[in-house]
């Protein structure tokens, strides 16, 4: 054998070597793409979910917010005075 054989050889050997290890490679990158993808999917679900909460506390905050303001301007304009029965 000469010293070209033996280096084909050696290249063709390391060519292979690199060849099964990408391939490897690309079936864990494919398999991690995929968990990414439904921990993001998770993860959207879980954020519309916590929008569609804050949607309704905010539905349910409303009125009472505007009682407030109202409770307070009347308590404004009446000079704060709570009128009872006794005090005329």
């Amino acid at each position: 054998m000469s010293a070209a054989e033996v280096l084909v050889i050696f290249l063709s050997v390391a060519l292979a070597i690199f060849l099964a290890l990408a391939i490897v490679l690309t079936i864990f990158l494919i398999i991690i793409a995929k968990k990414i993808k439904r921990i993001a999917e998770t993860a959207e679900s879980s954020v519309q979910g916590f929008a569609a909460l804050i949607a309704n506390v905010q539905r349910a905050v409303a009125p009472a917010m505007v009682t407030r303001v109202v409770t307070d301007l009347v308590n404004r304009f009446t000079g704060g005075r709570k009128s009872k029965k006794g005090d005329e």
